[in-house]
């Protein structure tokens, strides 16, 4: 009887995850139509070529090598430190911004080698989540247009890129759902939730940016600007994630 409900159970997670895949698989492929008519901007070849860069360096030092990682982690540190000084060496209220530069910087990043030391695992989700919810988010409010989501901070996002990047998010749940005991609709609506916070870090460093005058963070990634630039979404969901492995462990258990 227990092994019947144990494949019966299987079966029924099968039937789920064919469904969503299903879904998704249509979604994207509307998508993918809109983005092959749609127009981009002249730096989009800078931006594909900077990521397939970096991102292959990034897949391996998180799953292959702790030490290529911690030394990685202490090279971002010093950029985005030497970004912020720069970006706050004429704001009023130096000290104040100082002191919220430290906290912006080193809090993200002690959580994400944190999460490195827990599980490679769960730091690949992180970041999975991040980059679906950051490339889905730019290519659907390219091709979609629509409704602004905060003119007032950042005039080139739109509600329909943030629903692209949720999208994408959840595709990546659904996928990495397979590595972990949570199940496939935790996954899916976790790493839903962390395209929200994914995007609201993104609105936050244009916020600061605004608050600065300036346009980019810094020039160092041809394409995406500065190292702030790239990783403002992960300065926001670090910290959730962490909190989400303590609070739900047993979900992340591989």
């Amino acid at each position: 009887m227990e092994k019947d409900k144990i494949m019966k159970n299987l079966d029924n997670a099968k039937d789920h995850l064919s469904e969503y895949s299903s879904f998704l698989t249509k979604m994207f492929g509307k998508l993918g139509k809109k983005i092959a008519d749609a127009p981009f901007p002249q730096d989009l070849k800078k931006r594909v070529i900077s990521a397939g860069i970096l991102i292959p360096i990034a897949i391996y030092a998180i799953c292959f090598s702790q030490t290529l990682f911690f030394c990685i982690a202490v090279v971002l540190t010093i950029l985005m430190t030497a970004e912020w000084l720069e970006l706050t060496k004429t704001a009023e209220n130096q000290k104040k911004w100082r002191l919220i530069g430290l906290l912006y910087i080193a809090i993200p990043i002690c959580c994400v080698i944190k999460i490195r030391m827990i599980s490679s695992d769960i730091l690949l989700w992180m970041f999975a989540v991040i980059w679906a919810t950051d490339i889905f988010a730019f290519f659907s409010g390219k091709t979609f247009g629509g409704p602004k989501l905060a003119p007032k901070i950042s005039p080139n996002k739109t509600w329909s890129g943030l629903a692209g990047g949720v999208l994408a998010s959840m595709f990546i749940g659904l996928l990495s759902s397979a590595m972990f005991e949570g199940g496939i609709l935790f996954f899916i609506f976790i790493s839903a939730i962390l395209a929200l916070i994914e995007q609201a870090g993104d609105l936050l460093e244009s916020r600061f940016k605004r608050i600065f005058g300036v346009k980019d963070s810094g020039s160092i990634i041809p394409g995406h600007g500065g190292v702030l630039d790239r990783l403002d979404g992960m300065m926001s969901v670090a910290p959730v994630v962490l909190l989400f492995i303590v609070i739900f462990s047993k979900s992340f258990a591989s």
